[in-house]
């Protein structure tokens, strides 16, 4: 029986051959190849609230349609487009709707997916993805998430980090490998640009970095009438309120705001989505679902309602702070009380005064704590945290304090201890003048943080009338 051994070592070797093949992508489906007539057929038209990113695109899909015409004059086209910008904002969309514009094929594949178990298959998987791209030029390649596979080299001389840069190199040298008239573009997405390797983002590889940010009121009713498409909404629902009050949001979020409303609307058995169905699935998102199943003693509703009134109490005493919308103690995902804030409008440029009314709102609830309660609870960690944060990037990032223009940088950058000292003194100098400010606010409106703290003990949630009612001031017509 011995002479059987080769011939089984032999059939287990084929075996594990096969199977590395597969996982290398030994099937072009593993890239998802698509065009125009596809099932998710998407165009410029259904892409809303990005329209300088589409002009920018528009060249590309001229030189898809016709790759020759751009040498004619000595020109060339670009090579590769880099769309960057916050998660859910339609990169991936803009890319498969410049392919289906051009009726270009579009290979598609996410930048995670060439982290490989074994060594030397996430640079296999590239050329294979670039063979497949050649036999079905003029095509568009998109790699979601570029970041997970292009990120700086030599970060690590561990085992992992060196295949990923070897899988780098191979993207690299296919760039590099394919004529400017091949009818071939690149296009990849990220969310973090600042972590790519610069080999990859200079001119020749990724040419053209297009900017995909948060939608404007203006764009967010545009993405809005696209997703409404196929709702049924009540007549004097309108859209423009929505985008109004929803500063912040990306195209994804405006599709769920939709979506949670048209649950809310079906789970009330109403004949068509109206703004109450709107208001509460924004508060679902901004705040997290109420967790009505959760109880808590009096002693801890009260504790919550102090705790929120500080927020609100100073909310309303600072000037360059957003309008308070609600104010709830009904328990919302992690929170056991929620004070909620609209901006009127999209802040383009946050100035200090700001950042400081933030962190001084933030702190509010702690320092009701400290005054009303004589006492403090864990509820204000979030608050310290985000506070603190603030404060951190007004030292090191902004230039905001008395350390004058400084930046930190990237974590992994050189820097003394002297200067980190420095900033962490000077970060706290802003948590404590702030901390201050809270504590005078709370302390001059003690009868008016008394009169909501009794609202909200009987009514649990107050809308932004409520809250002005019970301080003497007037709403915002936003905030109403």
């Amino acid at each position: 029986m011995t002479w059987m051994i080769p011939f089984l070592t032999a059939a287990v070797l084929a075996f594990v051959v096969w199977r590395v093949y597969a996982q290398m992508g030994g099937r072009s489906g593993d890239f998802n190849p698509s065009d125009a007539s596809g099932k998710q057929s998407v165009y410029f038209k259904d892409v809303a609230g990005v329209d300088e990113a589409k002009a920018e695109l528009s060249e590309t899909i001229e030189f898809l349609r016709d790759p020759e015409k751009f040498g004619r004059l000595g020109g060339r086209a670009p090579r590769g487009i880099l769309l960057s910008g916050p998660p859910g904002t339609g990169k991936t969309l803009l890319a498969r709707a410049a392919a289906n514009e051009a009726g270009a094929p579009f290979l598609s594949v996410s930048g995670s997916s060439f982290q490989e178990k074994f060594a030397g298959m996430g640079a296999a998987r590239v050329r294979r993805l670039f063979a497949e791209a050649r036999k079905l030029s003029p095509c568009v390649i998109f790699i979601d998430e570029i970041d997970a596979l292009g990120r700086q080299r030599g970060r690590s001389n561990d085992s992992a980090s060196a295949d990923q840069d070897q899988t780098l190199n191979q993207l690299l040298v296919e760039m590099d490998g394919f004529e400017h008239h091949s009818g071939m573009v690149i296009i990849a997405s990220t969310n973090r640009p600042d972590i790519l390797d610069s080999a990859l983002t200079r001119p020749g590889r990724f040419d053209r970095e297009v900017a995909v940010n948060l939608a404007d009121a203006n764009g967010r009713e545009a993405i809005l009438k696209v997703h409404a498409q196929g709702l049924t909404l009540e007549e004097g629902l309108d859209l423009r309120w929505i985008a109004r009050g929803t500063p912040g949001f990306s195209g994804a979020d405006l599709a769920n705001l939709l979506n949670e409303a048209a649950i809310a609307a079906t789970r009330d058995n109403s004949e068509a989505i109206g703004r109450p169905h709107v208001e509460y699935a924004r508060d679902k998102i901004l705040m997290g679902a109420e967790r009505r199943g959760f109880m808590m003693d009096e002693e801890e509703r009260y504790a919550t309602a102090v705790h929120e009134a500080g927020h609100v109490a100073v909310g309303l005493a600072v000037k360059d702070g957003d309008p308070i919308h609600k104010v709830s103690i009904l328990p919302r995902g992690r929170a056991l009380g929620v004070t909620q804030s609209l901006p009127e409008r999209d802040r383009l440029m946050k100035k200090r005064g700001y950042l400081e009314d933030q962190i001084a709102m933030l702190l509010g609830g702690r320092a009701a704590e400290q005054l009303l309660l004589d006492t403090m609870t864990a509820g204000a960690s979030n608050d310290i945290e985000r506070a603190v944060e603030i404060a951190r990037k007004m030292v090191a990032e902004f230039g905001m304090s008395p350390l004058g223009p400084i930046h930190l940088g990237k974590p992994e950058d050189p820097r003394s201890q002297t200067l980190l000292d420095r900033v962490e003194h000077a970060t706290s100098d802003i948590i404590n003048a702030q901390m201050k400010r809270a504590l005078e606010v709370v302390d001059q409106e003690r009868e008016s943080i008394a009169r909501l703290v009794e609202g909200l003990m009987d009514r649990d949630t107050l809308e932004a009338d409520e809250i002005h009612q019970a301080f003497g001031t007037k709403a915002s017509a936003q905030a109403a």
